[in-house]
């Protein structure tokens, strides 16, 4: 099935400037490609807010081969991972969100034809099956303890067989296929619903007929599973990545100096709101939320900048322990709007990174589009920037 990439959420490379020695490396990073760059399995599944696959490609790539460890503690889909791994480092990822968890297991799976073929195998007779129990009068009825919530954003038709296939997929013996399959299901449930997308609200209910739901969930595995095939066959050493599901603020089960280098985009103050994009999933999939819900950092609807910077220094406090004297974090951030007025990011980061005892070694700022009038007011003098900033721990 061909398939579109997907882009990135800023796209437009109107303006650099960079500074320090890594300068013109960190704004290369950040100079998104024209054109592609979604290969593999960074394709499957929507995820808002990620960098493209070129930033930690651009930081990694003379790396190549080494055993320098790798980290991202707000991986998200596990962008940097799957990069990391495609270069022969070692990496690990983490992330509250415990759909980013779901996500990035299947990004960085490699999987070998035998195996593809095993969960293509149990696809197709789920499939089989949910197209024979939708022509019965009386299929069987599926407990769905969030049922209440998750109605309400679906036609009766397409509810129905989403709850087949899920309650068959939940049944399977196999551990690989479950969680595989179950990771297709929550690429679907959004395009599906009333819900235009992942970051937009409700629409008019969409006209899929009866039936789509499997042949979109069928072509969805096949894709990823392949995606999974050429990933294995990319590496240049065996696949060494482990995830994590932890506050970033704490990172509780990590050592002192464990990696090299770290490569993230924590969330942007008031930009995103991951609990509640991610919360027909979550309760599709009846995944623990609570920890997430408390803990999202930077969530639209808690958009106030101390609240924020609270958390971060927390955060640059974590990294500080986990990242060995004399590595490198790489931060991502873009510019925010707070009430009226647009707030630098590299002002407010340089301020939290300077207190907990980090030292900058160089940054690169792109200019990037505004998208809305509010925006446009707010950056109509400065303009609306994206910045990449180099911090080393003395």
């Amino acid at each position: 099935m061909a398939t579109k990439a997907r882009r990135s959420f800023s796209q437009q490379n109107l303006e650099f400037r960079h500074s320090g020695e890594l300068g013109e490396q960190l704004a290369e990073a950040l100079r998104v490609p024209a054109h592609g760059g979604y290969v593999l399995t960074h394709r499957f599944h929507p995820y808002p807010g990620r960098f493209h696959p070129h930033l930690p490609r651009r930081l990694l790539k003379d790396h190549e081969g080494t055993d320098i460890r790798v980290f991202d503690p707000f991986m998200g889909g596990g962008t940097a991972l799957v990069e990391a791994m495609l270069l022969g480092l070692p990496t690990e990822g983490n992330d509250l969100n415990p759909v980013a968890s779901l996500v990035a297991r299947e990004r960085t799976q490699p999987r070998s034809s035998e195996q593809a073929e095993r969960i293509k195998g149990e696809a197709g007779r789920i499939a089989a099956q949910v197209e024979a129990l939708r022509r019965e009068k009386n299929p069987p009825r599926v407990r769905q303890r969030n049922l209440e919530r998750l109605a309400p954003h679906y036609q009766q038709h397409l509810l129905a067989e989403l709850l087949q296939w899920l309650r068959l997929v939940n049944a399977l013996p196999q551990i690989p296929a479950r969680e595989t399959l179950r990771a297709v299901f929550s690429s679907g449930v959004v395009k599906y619903s009333n819900r235009l997308s992942d970051s937009v609200g409700e629409r008019d209910p969409p006209r899929y007929p009866k039936g789509a739901v499997t042949r979109f969930f069928v072509a969805k595995c096949d894709e990823l599973l392949e995606a999974q095939v050429t990933l294995g066959r990319r590496l240049i050493a065996p696949a060494q990545v482990r995830l994590h599901q932890e506050d970033s603020l704490l990172l509780p089960s990590l050592g002192w100096g464990l990696f090299d280098i770290i490569i993230t985009s924590p969330p942007y103050p008031g930009t995103y709101d991951y609990y509640e994009q991610h919360r027909l999933r979550m309760d599709w999939l009846e995944l623990e939320s609570e920890s997430f819900q408390s803990g999202e950092l930077g969530a639209r609807r808690e958009t106030r900048q101390r609240r924020w910077s609270h958390g971060m220094k927390d955060v640059m406090t974590s990294l500080y322990r986990v990242l060995r004297p004399g590595g490198s974090l790489f931060l991502v951030l873009g510019d925010w709007v707070e009430g009226d007025h647009g707030v630098d990011a590299a002002t407010a980061l340089r301020r939290i990174a300077k207190a907990v005892g980090w030292r900058e070694g160089a940054s690169a700022s792109a200019r990037r589009g505004t998208h809305s009038r509010k925006e446009q007011k707010a950056f109509s003098k400065k303009g609306k920037w994206e910045h990449l900033i180099e911090f080393r721990r003395p």
